[in-house]
């Protein structure tokens, strides 16, 4: 079986930029994000994640490029 060293490679940071959630008062969910621009044409990485009511998550990276 094969040794795996893990290690930080500073790929995936998550910056949240954006959300929305429902409250008792509130139902409604807002499901479009801001806009962002990004600084320069390029590759870039993007993360969506999702947490439920319960505290479970879950992320998806998406590799863009402009």
């Amino acid at each position: 079986m094969p040794e795996y060293e893990e290690r930080w490679t500073g790929d995936y940071i998550f910056e949240n930029e954006w959300q929305s959630f429902r409250t008792r008062k509130n139902r409604s969910l807002e499901l479009k994000s801001t806009e962002h621009e990004y600084p320069k044409k390029g590759r870039y990485k993007i993360a969506v994640k999702v947490v439920d009511i319960f505290g479970n998550d879950t992320m998806k990276v998406i590799s863009v490029s402009l």
